[in-house]
């Protein structure tokens, strides 16, 4: 059973296919905090990868590989798997799209006129009340 194993539901699994996985939310999060961290019209690629390096602790090499060597990799590593993971909630790119589906998720509920979107409605407050408190 060399690269697979059985998951809690019985399933074989690959672990291929979860390294896999994990390799391209790591270049999709590698994408995304670059865009957040360039700085305007005069900012060089090389900079901002340099700067986010430094910022989240993971080799600047790394972050390139990601960026441009994805084909020749087969894994990421744990430790800059999570670093990423993290650094995606200190620059708020996680929190900005838990909101927005948030507030897909309560148009929904109000189109359906739902009793339990008005719930959720009241224990979150007034949208002035939450946005000044962020």
């Amino acid at each position: 059973m060399s690269g697979k194993r059985v998951s809690e539901n019985g399933k074989r699994v690959s672990e291929d296919d979860m390294s896999s996985a994990a390799l391209s939310e790591a270049t999709k999060w590698t994408k995304e905090l670059m865009d957040a961290e360039w700085q305007g019209r005069g900012d060089k690629e090389n900079l901002v990868r340099y700067r986010l390096a430094k910022n989240i602790g993971v080799r600047e090499s790394y972050l390139y590989r990601l960026q441009y060597k994805k084909q020749e990799m087969t894994d990421v590593r744990g430790s800059v798997y999570r670093a990423l993971m993290l650094a995606r909630q200190l620059y708020g790119i996680v929190a900005a799209s838990g909101e927005a589906a948030y507030e897909k998720e309560k148009a929904l509920a109000d189109a359906r006129n739902s009793k339990m979107a008005g719930l959720a409605a009241a224990v979150a407050g007034p949208k002035i009340q939450r946005t000044m408190s962020k």
